[in-house]
């Protein structure tokens, strides 16, 4: 049994096509039916079955799928060692982002590249619960969010700082006047708010669930920096951290009065027990300094 093999087979089941997984693959179809042929020969089970141009894995290969993706992810693992143990400080850095929390990692990632040049870093938008997954599956090197409600146990967590959700509308908004705002008439107010996955959002419906109060959301976007810009027409308020609308000179932020501490808190997290680069130790340095220097 070979790595290629092991890696051929994991991205035609993700893919289901093999003309396809050979074409992201960069190699032949006959070749990667051929590896994939020698890897069932090896097993003795059918990995696929083959329905028209479609492969669909068998029970048997869904079953060896993450032994499979757990061994390519532990080679890899193996080789980032080696060449954080030589020194080497290259590669690419995988990581995930939430909208909210750009202030910060821009404040980090101008340092970053000037110190380490040669490290390529790729970095993935998305709401903390798609993030979150995608570190799970092996696929980031850690994850900059808000913490959502009943985050899983699963992760390592370093918090960074706490943000205040506030009540956020333009200076054009008939209630920026307001130096507080009690949760019935925000519910009376409409609203433009982050998607369901995000952890803001998830706060805010929790908070709203144990009040028996149901907010007025008439937009839902997945990017926080268009939401900023629809306030601007003075028709929308949103509900976000301090943090997400820092240097937003034409917002007025709002206090919410509630009994609970509305607040969530930033936090970098880790996909428990797994090797963490040094690439990645020091990008998270770099986050912890732009955090003690004010950059959230």
């Amino acid at each position: 049994m070979e790595l290629r093999q092991l890696k051929y087979f994991k991205a035609a089941c993700e893919l289901q096509n093999f003309s396809e997984a050979a074409r992201v693959l960069f190699i032949s179809q006959s070749t990667l039916s051929q590896q994939i042929k020698q890897l069932e020969e090896e097993l003795d089970v059918l990995l696929f079955d083959r329905i028209g141009k479609r492969v669909v894995p068998t029970e048997a290969g869904l079953a060896f799928l993450p032994y499979a993706a757990k061994a390519l992810y532990d080679a890899e693992d193996g080789k980032q060692i080696i060449r954080d143990l030589k020194g080497i400080e290259t590669g690419v850095l995988h990581i995930g982002v939430t909208y909210s929390m750009s202030p910060l990692l821009i404040a980090a990632l101008g340092r970053f590249t000037k110190t380490y040049p040669k490290v390529k870093v790729d970095i993935s938008f998305a709401t903390s619960e798609e993030l979150l997954e995608r570190l799970e599956a092996n696929h980031l090197d850690f994850v900059l969010s808000f913490k959502p409600e009943g985050a899983s146990e699963g992760f390592e967590t370093l918090p960074l700082f706490s943000s205040r959700l506030n009540f956020i509308v333009h200076r054009s908004h008939p209630l920026a006047g307001l130096s507080s705002i009690t949760l019935k008439r925000l519910c009376e107010t409409p609203l433009v708010l982050p998607g369901q996955g995000f952890a803001t959002r998830k706060k805010v419906d929790e908070l709203c669930r144990t009040q028996h109060l149901e907010l007025t959301v008439g937009v839902e976007m997945n990017d926080v920096h268009t939401i900023i810009h629809t306030l601007r027409e003075g028709y929308w308020a949103t509900i976000l951290t301090q943090a997400a609308v820092r240097g937003e000179e034409d917002l007025v932020q709002i206090p919410i009065l509630c009994a609970d501490a509305l607040a969530s808190e930033g936090c970098l997290f880790w996909a428990q027990g797994n090797y963490r680069k040094k690439s990645a130790l020091a990008f998270a340095d770099f986050l912890q300094k732009a955090v003690g220097n004010g950059g959230e």
